[in-house]
């Protein structure tokens, strides 16, 4: 008579069995896989190094997406509809009783937080951004031409109105996600100079506020007035980071 025993099964060598449940959650795959590629870069970087590093089988992640080119299409896309879920997350909406320069702000400043959420995206971008390639090509177009943001569209409505200055939506996107979002995405640096800056905080949201009251100013039309000069400035309401 065989005798029982309470250990699983070991798990057999080689790809799943095709048409099976998934065996890892793919948001999870997604999000390992883009911060291996920001870390290492495309060359330095290996499936298997990212199974390594989610304590998978690498055969899972060759038979789900198939090279390691199409997991880095997938894992990009996934940290794009991260940051760009996290701006349509604004709390309340946009104001419309605000007027457009306080609507830039508060965009802006929701831009930088939803960094705090997928920091890699804007690490990679510095990466694929120092050389012409195809992966970059499908950076900008899956940034800037496949998705509406707010902060194009109030910088539209401003320059309509007089109150922005005629320039290229590129610049304000330059000096927030690689200029203020240093901040966020160069943490080690931020907490090399003041640790207070190392982790979310209220010294880490002051200085991300003086960062866009900066560029936001920069935006104006000769004579137009900043951020808060026409009444008292209302609360800001962003989605901070790990709320919903």
């Amino acid at each position: 008579m065989r005798k029982t025993t309470d250990k699983p099964p070991r798990r057999r060598r080689g790809r799943p069995p095709q048409g099976g449940p998934p065996v890892v959650d793919e948001a999870r795959c997604l999000h390992a896989a883009l911060e291996v590629f920001a870390g290492l870069g495309y060359e330095g970087t290996s499936v298997r190094e990212i199974a390594r590093r989610m304590g998978i089988s690498h055969g899972l992640l060759n038979a789900r997406f198939g090279s390691k080119h199409a997991l880095w299409m997938a894992a990009v896309c996934h940290g794009m509809d991260q940051l760009h879920g996290h701006m349509a997350r604004i709390e309340g909406g946009p104001d419309e009783q605000a007027d457009l320069v306080e609507q830039m702000r508060r965009a802006c400043l929701n831009f930088l937080l939803g960094l705090v959420e997928v920091p890699a995206i804007i690490q990679l971008m510095n990466t694929e951004g120092a050389r012409r390639s195809e992966r970059l090509d499908h950076i900008v177009a899956t940034f800037f031409r496949r998705r509406t943001w707010r902060i194009h569209t109030l910088l539209k409505q401003g320059q309509k109105a007089g109150v922005f200055r005629k320039l290229h939506v590129a610049v304000p996107f330059t000096l927030l996600a690689h200029g203020a979002g240093a901040l966020v995405v160069l943490r080690p640096l931020a907490e090399a100079v003041d640790a207070r800056l190392g982790k979310p905080s209220g010294k880490l949201m002051r200085a991300a506020e003086e960062a866009v009251d900066l560029i936001v100013r920069g935006l104006l039309a000769r004579g137009s007035p900043g951020p808060g000069h026409t009444s008292r400035r209302s609360p800001t309401r962003v989605a901070r980071p790990g709320r919903r």
